[in-house]
């Protein structure tokens, strides 16, 4: 919850984790070739946020800067107004940008890294 107030979700308390073995696969073929177009949601995929639901891999579910990541895009879905508003706009960066420097994708890595440079 404290994590979650730092990165700026404005309902933790609808935050739910779920450990996986590997990340679920969209079942909707245009968002399966959109996940193939840019590699994303393979099995090395750690974590996965839909809005309120995380999905962790078992093998990182105690990374706690994992778990920040995806709270960062937990905040983003708020911001933007759910689920499709925010896949339109980071699947159209990884797309165009790419995966790495998509600017929601950077928000995500710098602001769980800034979390965690200040408790130090």
């Amino acid at each position: 919850m404290t994590d979650a107030h730092a990165v700026g979700v404005r309902e933790p308390q609808r935050v739910r984790l779920l450990q996986m073995g590997t990340a679920p696969r969209p079942e909707d073929p245009v968002l399966r070739m959109a996940c193939d177009a840019i590699e994303f949601l393979t099995p090395a995929t750690r974590g996965l946020a839909l809005q309120y639901g995380i999905f962790i891999r078992s093998d990182c579910w105690r990374e706690r800067t994992l778990i920040a990541h995806e709270l960062v895009h937990t905040a983003q879905y708020e911001r933007l107004g759910g689920i499709l508003p925010f896949l339109r706009k980071y699947l159209f960066e990884c797309v165009t940008i790419g995966y790495p420097e998509a600017p929601l994708e950077q928000e995500a890595i710098i602001q769980s890294a800034r979390l965690f440079d200040h408790a130090e």
